[in-house]
């Protein structure tokens, strides 16, 4: 389980990823367990949601998961490499700061807080796309080696960057996706996760973005997520009251 909070206002909410630990203060306390599976999320004593995300599973032959990709992912990946784009990881946690939050501005989309990166631990891991020496594309990904699900948490690029090539930030992207797969298969890990699946939407650009992850092979696959009392509460009344911040 990976655990870690988040400052809302006067209060601090704990989120907790892939499972659920019982403990008494927990019932009271501010806390939201994402994507837990139907067989982990009995008699849990919170508000449950049902959530959608698209899962790789990692156990398959690297020859099978790379069938699994639409000719485009593989024909881009070829380029990409081709062109000498490379793919690192490294835990310069200011450098991905800087980067994602620069994209945000441009998205007017959410930024990221270096404390609460910091605060994952190791838990975040940090990759990027560079092309002399620049950073074209940038993820972070959450592990969690007890459940061995490894989930897609924020990207950026420079898309949005009128000085760079959008066909080779398109590629660089896609490039850093495949990398980042196999790499993580490597480590030993059992399931990638997309980060989320938008289902029944009618919104055409997360359908954009439902498509897009499907491109590499997922499965769509059913999830639960489950509120506290007094994190419910708290979320119910801060949308009332039209409260900043993200709750």
């Amino acid at each position: 389980m990976i655990r870690y909070y988040k400052k809302f206002s006067f209060f601090k909410v704990y989120e907790n990823w892939f499972e659920y630990r019982h403990k008494v203060k927990n019932v009271l306390f501010l806390n939201v367990y994402w994507n837990l599976k139907k067989q982990d999320a009995k008699a849990i004593p919170a508000i449950k949601s049902i959530s959608h995300t698209i899962e790789l599973d990692l156990e398959q032959p690297a020859d099978v998961i790379m069938a699994g990709f639409s000719k485009q992912i593989r024909q881009q990946a070829k380029i990409a490499e081709s062109e000498g784009i490379s793919c690192q990881f490294h835990q310069e946690v200011d450098d991905f700061v800087h980067f994602f939050n620069e994209f945000a501005v441009k998205k007017n989309t959410f930024q990221v807080s270096k404390d609460v990166v910091e605060r994952m631990g190791p838990d975040l891991k940090l990759s990027f796309a560079m092309y002399n020496g620049q950073v074209l594309a940038a993820h972070s990904y959450l592990t969690d080696r007890t459940t061995g699900v490894v989930r897609h948490h924020h990207s950026a690029t420079k898309r949005l960057d009128e000085q760079f090539d959008k066909n080779l930030i398109g590629r660089a992207n896609k490039y850093l996706t495949v990398k980042n797969i196999f790499h993580f298969k490597e480590e030993g890990y059992k399931t990638f996760d997309f980060g989320g699946y938008a289902k029944d939407t009618t919104n055409e650009s997360l359908k954009g973005i439902n498509n897009y992850k499907l491109l590499f092979g997922g499965k769509v696959v059913e999830t639960y997520d489950y509120f506290s009392y007094s994190y419910w509460l708290l979320r119910k009344v801060s949308r009332l009251l039209g409260m900043s911040g993200k709750v």
